[in-house]
């Protein structure tokens, strides 16, 4: 269940959402930008959390609109909504635009400077895809089974080359991670029995990565073909991850509890 409210949230000057926050005279940015914007608009000067670090029901239901979240999914016992919150949250965490300082959330030390460079915002949340997903992946629990494997990341920059060569599937794009992590582990003869295969784990990790990429505009999903973009073409991965940076809250850690 969501955590109790302890009261409700502080208030602050009403933002636009993220279609309007996202514009420029250029057009409409990634759908990323348009929802961090409307984010740290919404936290303003600070946001009052629980006693545990987490948001108040009240704020948590407002961010799922504000941020636009709920997709087609109805329905108040629908969790989908509610953790499409708590990814933007926990990537605008990595990427400095929130931070959490005891029972409340408050802008990072970049969000006052990215706010109005919204170049740069782009790519620190492209930047901050790459911690992200190192901090939540399945890939963790698959790497307790091995002797020093890489992190998820370091399969992301052969992901990049293959899509630099061209348009990939969802199965090619998983193939280049899985055989990116794995070329020094035969790990068919190691998993264990009853486990969701590991090949299906990174396939599901490598999805999700993808769908973030696709809202900052680095790649281009349509018709079942990923195909990189300009802006992701311009840009290089970083492959390893920043522990020391992961604050109060470590990289991914929920802000919300789910019904």
């Amino acid at each position: 269940m969501l955590e109790t409210e302890l009261r409700p949230g502080t208030t602050c000057d009403a933002v636009p959402g993220p279609g309007e926050a996202g514009r420029t005279e250029a057009g409409v940015l990634p759908t990323a930008l348009g929802q961090m914007l409307a984010l740290i608009g919404w936290v303003g000067g600070g946001r009052q959390l629980t006693t545990t670090g987490q948001l108040l029901r009240a704020d948590a239901r407002e961010l799922v609109d504000l941020l636009e979240t709920g997709g087609n999914e109805t329905g108040s016992r629908s969790a989908a909504p509610l953790r499409g919150v708590q990814v933007l949250l926990a990537w605008a965490h990595i990427a400095d635009l929130v931070a959490t300082d005891g029972p409340r959330l408050r802008p990072g030390p970049a969000a006052g400077r990215l706010r109005e460079d919204p170049a740069a915002l782009q790519d620190a949340l492209f930047a901050a895809v790459s911690r992200f997903e190192d901090s939540r992946c399945g890939w963790q629990s698959v790497r307790l089974h091995l002797e020093g494997p890489a992190d998820f990341s370091a399969g992301l920059p052969a992901l990049w080359r293959r899509l630099d060569a061209g348009p990939l599937t969802e199965d090619e794009a998983a193939r280049t991670v899985w055989d990116e992590l794995t070329a020094r582990h035969q790990l068919e003869e190691r998993q264990p029995a009853g486990l969701t295969s590991w090949k299906v784990v990174v396939a599901r990790d490598v999805v999700r990565a993808l769908g973030l990429y696709e809202a900052v505009g680095a790649v281009r999903i349509e018709d079942g073909r990923i195909a990189v973009t300009g802006y992701g073409r311009s840009r290089a991965l970083p492959g390893t991850r920043d522990d020391a940076a992961a604050g109060p809250h470590g990289p991914g850690e929920a802000f919300v509890h789910w019904p």
